[in-house]
């Protein structure tokens, strides 16, 4: 089943720290050379419900369908290494790392709350949340910007190059053909601002709320850094991966039930609404396949705007999401159900 999607002023400062980032980090991108078409994968919420070391058939028979598949430029994968129960040990992280690096293709990791966010449950091991996301950020992302996961390393730009923003390796930015990339650090649990676990030995302190504070600035300057880009050097289109599903379905409510979010999706509209170009928001979170067009926060329905939903949990399959900087769409979206991995 293939399902098909129609879909300011930008700051000199921001630009010149985008352009300056990019000079410094001898990444390599071809921009605007060439307008062909290209695929990759989008998957999220996965490996869930295994112990490290264990047997998945699900997840091998995932990876082994997307290897097979050798013109896919990258792997997304929208967060959610584990399930929220499990535990949040260094031995976890490895095995996770050792599984993704199983794909032939690069793979480019966004971090979910599982991880780290509601490590302070019982079941995942009354971890500080905030000592875990420091180990992630060790394993996952040991060199910014050089180093990413999977067979194939692939450069990107890291927002850590930037000044002030040393903190978050994991935001990335990349470009193809023109077409820009970017994976932002946004996770579930009201963006980490829910409430630790009852009875739990970790104790939320000072330190997790200014954490929230800082992870939400930095990914509204991401979003300035990137569409400031794509204005500049008129972009066919934007694609913005992040982990946490910020409630898009409930429909147009404003600020109500936005907890964590509210700065994100604010940025997002507006600059979707300045850009006039297709963007899509891709997320995991909820285990929900959907393509829509919800709305943001205050404007209702934005016509270049998409929202995609990847599948995860217990149904392990992937989307294929197709390129085309010539299109006026740009982007579209085929479901590849792996057989026997669920409904």
């Amino acid at each position: 089943m293939k399902i098909k999607i129609t879909t300011t002023v930008v700051s000199s400062m921001l630009l010149a720290a985008c352009i300056s980032a990019e000079a410094g980090s001898r990444h390599s991108h071809d921009g605007h050379q060439g307008k062909a078409e290209f695929e990759f994968a989008l998957i999220g919420d996965t490996p869930y419900g295994v112990l490290p070391g264990t047997d998945y058939p699900q997840f091998e028979r995932l990876t082994a369908e997307i290897n097979r598949e050798r013109k896919l430029r990258w792997v997304l994968h929208a967060g959610d290494i584990k399930a929220g129960s499990t535990p949040c040990s260094d031995a976890m992280f490895y095995d996770r790392l050792e599984r993704y690096n199983q794909f032939r293709a690069p793979v480019i990791l966004t971090l979910g709350d599982n991880e780290w966010t509601d490590c302070h449950r019982l079941a995942a091991g009354e971890y500080q949340p905030l000592e875990r996301l420091d180990k992630l950020r060790e394993v996952f992302y040991p060199e910014p910007g050089i180093v990413t996961l999977g067979g194939r390393s692939m450069r990107v730009n890291t927002q850590a190059e930037i000044p002030g923003y040393e903190s978050f390796p994991e935001n990335v930015w990349w470009q193809r053909h023109g077409v820009l990339f970017s994976a932002i650090h946004v996770v579930g649990s009201s963006n980490a601002l829910a409430p630790f676990a009852e009875g739990s030995a970790a104790v939320r302190t000072e330190a997790d709320d200014a954490e929230v504070a800082a992870r939400i600035d930095a990914a509204v300057a991401m979003l300035d850094l990137v569409f400031a880009k794509a204005q500049a050097e008129d972009a066919p289109g934007v694609f913005i991966m992040i982990h946490a599903n910020p409630g898009l379905e409930r429909g147009q409510r404003g600020t109500e039930d936005r907890e964590g979010f509210v700065e994100f999706l604010t940025a997002l509209e507006q600059h979707t609404k300045a850009y006039d170009k297709p963007v899509v928001l891709a997320h995991g979170d909820s285990h929900y396949f959907r393509i829509d067009q919800p709305p943001l926060v205050n404007d209702g329905f934005i016509d270049n705007f998409t929202r995609v939903e990847t599948y995860g949990s217990s149904h392990v399959h992937w989307i294929r999401v197709r390129v085309n900087p010539r299109s006026e769409q740009v982007f579209s979206f085929r479901q590849e159900l792996v057989e026997g991995n669920g409904e």
